[in-house]
């Protein structure tokens, strides 16, 4: 399944991927929404709150983490084939800087998507644009198990989860 190319698409695959959850989870902590998408890429913004503060009022490193790992596993998941989930197995990233200036944005692409591998690097940049963390995530698609599975492969095909 290819990357969204809409902003409207991107929410509507984002907005049923957490109701197939059923929990609440990473992504309700760190207040992660879709920013924007191109086919090739997407990026999702994390607000500045005072939860995700280090302090001295900047981001946390893992806010910071948290918003790149999310960010390249939605990206990874609509690269790999139905019934399977992009399972991360290495993560690199480097914290380039910090800052006051809220939200932080994390855009992610494919460096590389096969059968076995899905490779996806994550810059995060702060909202003037100044890089905060670069990151590489490798995913191994791994197969769904159960409820997961058929949420999955009906979030893949556009059809409702049955959890809304």
């Amino acid at each position: 399944m290819p990357v969204p190319a809409s902003l409207e698409e991107f929410v509507i695959r984002w907005d049923a991927f957490r109701a197939g959850l059923g929990f609440e989870e990473i992504t309700d902590t760190l207040g992660i929404e879709p920013h924007a998408c191109d086919g090739a890429s997407l990026a999702m913004r994390m607000p500045l709150a005072a939860r995700l503060r280090q302090a001295g009022g900047m981001f946390a490193a893992t806010a910071l983490f948290g918003a790149a790992d999310v960010t390249g596993t939605f990206l990874a998941m609509q690269v790999v084939e139905p019934g399977h989930f992009p399972l991360a197995v290495q993560s690199n990233l480097n914290f380039i800087d910090n800052s006051r200036v809220g939200p932080a944005i994390a855009t992610a692409r494919i460096v590389r998507a096969g059968r076995t591998i899905v490779v996806a690097s994550v810059d995060v940049a702060d909202a003037g644009g100044k890089v905060l963390a670069t990151s590489t995530f490798t995913y191994v698609p791994k197969p769904s198990a159960g409820r997961g599975q058929d949420i999955g492969e009906r979030l893949l095909e556009g059809a409702p989860t049955g959890q809304e």
